[in-house]
């Protein structure tokens, strides 16, 4: 499949000469980048749109060698690409329609047309910084899950695993096995960066990495009574704290022993920024052109036990 080329966007101020005049046409975008194509396909295509009037910036690029600019080893990973005119390039276009009639439309709206094209000569470079702060979408950034130092090879070799299940807090979305989501065990990170988490026993351990919540000696996920993986429909009716469910109330201490643990997946949200250096086209000569920032969220395999 095949899909149309076009261009990342900005806010950038082009000049051309015409006649001895400096003309500037502001190209004013939100530095917001869309892609075409997948990472099972042939070409990647980061772009963005305008109407009013209607433009684009488009930057395209193989995907074969490319993959870990999505899907990198390690945070504020660094991929450089030079423009050569054929599988790498970068265009600016202008349209007598909307571009979003054209762009990754395997049958493109024959009522809008391209009326300039422009293209970055052979030579420019593109620059893709990929950077992510919460590895596993659990409400705390990375750097306080006890990740540790960076090493060499792009790993994290002290990163603390407090549930022992092979997958570092950092990347884990239950960090205690307790069948109850870190992001739901957190109150969230105040304007100061200080984390706020529920700590139901005052232990002085978080609910979040305490496997046994309201400190009554029965592991939280075994205060599952009816067994169906969730600890919020389980109450102990004998119990004064009624309208709490049993893994926070201390004197719920009746067990149900579970062995099944809920499936978490380990997903990522990456921003990839783009900026392209050293640009010759037509109407602009620049050295750089900050292009924006591609957001995305992915799965990622979690490691066998």
């Amino acid at each position: 499949m095949k899909y149309l080329l076009f261009f990342l966007c900005l806010t950038t101020l082009l000049y051309s000469c015409d006649d001895g005049d400096v003309i500037d046409v502001e190209l004013d975008f939100q530095r917001d980048l869309e892609r075409c194509g997948d990472d099972d396909g042939d070409t990647y295509i980061l772009y963005e749109t305008k109407t009013d009037p209607s433009e684009s910036v488009s930057l395209l690029f193989p995907v074969a060698g490319n993959r870990d600019i999505f899907n990198p080893a390690s945070n504020n990973s660094q991929k450089v690409l030079t423009i050569n005119g054929s599988s790498i390039r970068f265009n600016y276009r202008s349209y007598d329609g909307d571009p979003d009639a054209l762009i990754c439309q395997v049958l493109p709206d024959p009522g809008v047309s391209i009326i300039s094209d422009y293209e970055a000569a052979a030579g420019a470079v593109a620059t893709f910084t990929t950077t992510f702060e919460d590895d596993d979408n659990d409400g705390i950034p990375s750097d306080l899950e006890g990740r540790g130092l960076q090493a060499e090879d792009g790993s994290y070799p002290d990163a603390i695993d407090t549930d022992g299940d092979g997958l570092p807090d950092y990347k884990d979305a239950d960090d205690d096995n307790d069948n109850v989501l870190t992001i739901n065990e957190v109150v969230e990170i105040d304007e100061n960066g200080v984390l706020i988490a529920l700590d139901t026993d005052e232990d002085g351990t978080p609910n979040y990495l305490d496997n046994d919540d309201d400190g009554d000696d029965v592991m939280t996920k075994d205060e599952d009574e009816n067994g169906n993986l969730s600890l919020n429909d389980d109450f102990d009716e004998n119990s004064p704290n009624i309208n709490t469910p049993r893994y926070l109330d201390p004197l719920a201490t009746e067990p149900f022993p579970q062995d099944d643990l809920i499936f978490t997946q380990f997903t990522r949200s990456l921003n990839i920024f783009v900026v392209i250096s050293n640009a010759s086209i037509e109407i602009l000569n620049t050295d750089e052109i900050i292009l924006g920032t591609y957001e995305m969220t992915r799965p990622l395999p979690i490691p066998e036990e």
